[in-house]
């Protein structure tokens, strides 16, 4: 993905797709095993697929925890 990105292309890893139909469209063999799909494409500006794309600000998602969480092993999210 980061030498794809390298050439001007963007890129989005796909999990959980129908493996089968994949196999047989690409014609590999019985014993050729997917567990990812990489699209890529160039990007048309900042359009997303159904409109302008938007992120929820970090601030929104994430908050800040003492350091002694962090030795704890212990994150959170909102």
């Amino acid at each position: 993905m980061i030498a794809m990105a390298n050439e001007g292309y963007d890129t989005c890893p796909l999990e959980g797709l129908d493996s089968r139909r994949l196999k047989r469209t690409l014609k590999l063999p019985h014993g050729a095993e997917i567990n990812m799909a990489i699209p890529c494409g160039i990007r048309d500006g900042n359009k997303g697929i159904w409109g302008e794309r938007c992120r929820v600000p970090f601030e929104d998602v994430y908050r800040k925890l003492k350091a002694s969480f962090f030795k704890a092993g212990i994150f959170t999210h909102k």
